[in-house]
């Protein structure tokens, strides 16, 4: 996945004020409480007639009645974001955060897309060939797209598999346009 440079800017400033704070995976499940209440309040979040720190408070209070209470940085973060107009990229925020935090436990993200349900045997096997080609362990996150027809995509360290059939069929064909033309 892209990452925009506003989206990691905040999400590594937050990402090291949770670890000094020793709350990764608490803001981590904030970030997402927050994803979600900027899907359902988007209008009244983005509304500028409101002042930021109304809209802040009506987050923070929304998420301590949801159950997660936001602590003083994360509430800082929060009016950070509506008040610079950065909460449209909460969700780039969000996955940023997340693969931060898989690498610095030494873990690489994954992303695989599969004509079909994968086998334990076959995880095994993208598992292996991950590790041999990034030197670390993998966390797959696995979509079912079955106009692959047949086999993988796989997407790590800013690199594309395709050992898929639509894949090398899209190749077939821009190999026989090219040779016509």
């Amino acid at each position: 996945m892209m990452y925009s440079a506003i989206a990691s800017k905040y999400a590594m400033a937050l990402y090291n004020v949770s670890k000094v704070n020793n709350k990764t995976e608490e803001y981590k499940d904030r970030l997402k409480v927050l994803a979600q209440i900027y899907d359902y309040m988007s209008i009244f979040l983005n509304n500028q007639a409101i002042k930021p720190e109304k809209r802040a408070q009506v987050v923070c209070q929304l998420m301590n009645e949801l159950g997660f209470p936001a602590d003083q940085p994360f509430s800082r973060f929060v009016y950070l974001l509506i008040s610079n107009k950065r909460l449209k990229y909460i969700k780039q925020i969000l996955a940023f955060f997340d693969f931060t935090v898989l690498e610095d436990k030494g873990l690489i993200p994954v992303d695989i897309t599969a004509a079909m349900d994968l086998s334990t045997e076959e995880e095994k096997l993208l598992s292996e060939f991950v590790k041999k080609h990034s030197g670390r362990e993998p966390v797959f996150s696995i979509t079912v797209d079955e106009n692959l027809i047949a086999g993988v995509v796989m997407e790590f360290a800013g690199k594309r598999f395709d050992a898929s059939i639509k894949g090398r069929l899209e190749n077939l064909a821009r190999n026989v346009l090219r040779r016509e033309g």
